[in-house]
């Protein structure tokens, strides 16, 4: 194993336990109504840990989900990375008709494809 792969495992191995140790508790019922509510702006503290968990891995670009506006000031989809320079997001089929709910629609999704929420 190449000190690369080692340093990868470890950092896996970390984030898996602050994923689940000190993220998940924190993913409540309240703590989606206060994103609902206000999805941008100023945050609870636990709040805000979650939004800088899932914001993490900034850097890896393929599957990472953004918001699309396809429609000025009416509709907003998200959309994924492909991680390919030139090539277009995948749009999907989830479209708001506000960014504000586009925001939340993103959030839920993340937390939804990291198991921290399930409804």
């Amino acid at each position: 194993m190449t000190q690369t792969t080692k340093e990868q495992t470890t950092y896996n191995e970390l984030d898996q336990k602050i994923q689940a140790e000190a993220i998940k508790p924190l993913v409540t019922k309240e703590i989606i109504e206060e994103h609902k509510r206000k999805p941008i702006g100023k945050h609870s503290d636990e709040l805000e840990r979650v939004l800088i968990y899932l914001r993490k891995n900034h850097g890896q670009m393929q599957g990472k989900l953004i918001i699309v506006c396809t429609k000025p000031h009416q509709e907003w989809c998200i959309a994924e990375l492909t991680g390919v320079r030139g090539q277009p997001p995948k749009l999907s089929s989830e479209c708001f008709s506000s960014r504000e709910e586009a925001e939340h629609g993103v959030f839920l999704r993340r937390l939804k494809n990291l198991g921290l929420w399930s409804q």
